[in-house]
């Protein structure tokens, strides 16, 4: 789930912090894991930590880089939180106003304390607090060792890292992976044209996720898109805040076993050579896009909207395994 900047009281968390240190629940990641190298070999798989600080502090550094970027070429400040998805905040002067960026985020903070159990004395035993509130914050932090969650995190750093060059990846806000499903975003940096909106689905097996995600964005399809209240736009050669609607979504799913694989051998540097498997990640996601676009195209009531926005996307999933062929 991505950030929200909803304020903590300092001297509870602090507390909390601290008692979370004494009961050796990891709030932290720890820095003697920053930069070590990744196993290849299931049977010596790291734990859950290892992989969610490392894909933790990619998203942190691709966020700090778009930033700059932005803030460069359009003077957008604050554009992305450290976890890169869409900070609700700079929306508060347009095209929302500061009542309702507050009324999302407590929105947010509502979803959280929901699906965190929060209210339940064991949840806030487990986690070493005694009130509700203070569990959010700690149950945030400890949704990176979640595979649903590195699956989000790691799948939008083999985007950037493969398309980053001519295509904008963001994760979508915290109130719209909540209310509208929409994980990632992505814009042509070129034509400024709003590509399309993904939901990620971490499959258990069963294969019944993926059944839902496949009849989600065919009823997405008829009924005109996606809605993104926390979304962007290039107009006129600029990069903008703004709403979004009729935005068509597809769907990027692993199994837990192709998931294990690609952080098995995934290189966390940004910078250092892509490896085999992320090529091979990529180039099974990108297939499945297009069997996706080919079920949609196919269907006699998709919505004009979304249709004439279909058109479009068939020739850039060329240009995404153009960009995504292994050069070894």
């Amino acid at each position: 789930m991505p950030e929200t900047n909803r304020d903590v009281d300092p001297e509870i968390l602090a507390r909390v912090l601290r008692d979370q240190a004494v009961r050796k629940i990891r709030v932290k990641p720890p820095a003697h894991w920053i930069g070590q190298e990744p196993n290849f070999g299931p049977e010596t798989r790291k734990p859950p930590e290892f992989y969610g600080d490392h894909l933790a502090e990619m998203m942190r550094q691709i966020a700090e880089q778009i930033n700059k970027d932005v803030l460069a070429e359009y003077g957008l400040a604050d554009f992305l939180n450290s976890d890169n998805s869409l900070n609700m905040n700079g929306y508060a002067d347009g095209p929302h106003t500061a009542e309702k960026v507050r009324a999302d985020e407590a929105s947010v903070f509502a979803s959280d304390l929901n699906f965190s159990g929060a209210r339940s004395k064991d949840t806030q035993e487990e986690y070493g607090v005694n009130t509700p509130e203070a569990v959010v914050p700690l149950y945030r932090e400890r949704k990176k060792l979640q595979k649903n969650y590195q699956m989000e995190m790691a799948v939008t750093a083999l985007l950037h890292k493969i398309l980053g060059g001519d295509y904008l990846v963001v994760r979508a806000s915290a109130l719209d992976d909540y209310n509208n499903g929409v994980d990632n975003i992505i814009i042509n940096k070129q034509t400024g044209e709003v590509i399309c909106a993904f939901d990620e689905v971490h499959e258990s097996g069963t294969g019944e996720r993926t059944e839902k995600k496949n009849q989600k964005i065919k009823t997405l399809a008829v009924r005109g898109g996606a809605k993104v209240r926390y979304g962007i736009k290039m107009e006129k050669g600029k990069l903008q805040r703004a709403s979004m609607s009729n935005v068509p979504v597809f769907y990027l799913g692993l199994s837990s076993k192709e998931l294990e694989n690609l952080l098995d051998n995934m290189n966390f540097d940004l910078d250092g050579e892509i490896q085999p498997k992320e090529y091979e990640t990529f180039a099974q996601l990108v297939a499945s896009l297009k069997e996706q676009l080919a079920v949609l195209n196919g269907m006699k009531n998709v919505h004009f909207a979304v249709f004439n926005k279909l058109k479009t996307f068939g020739a850039l999933l060329d240009d995404f395994e153009a960009k995504g062929k292994n050069p070894a």
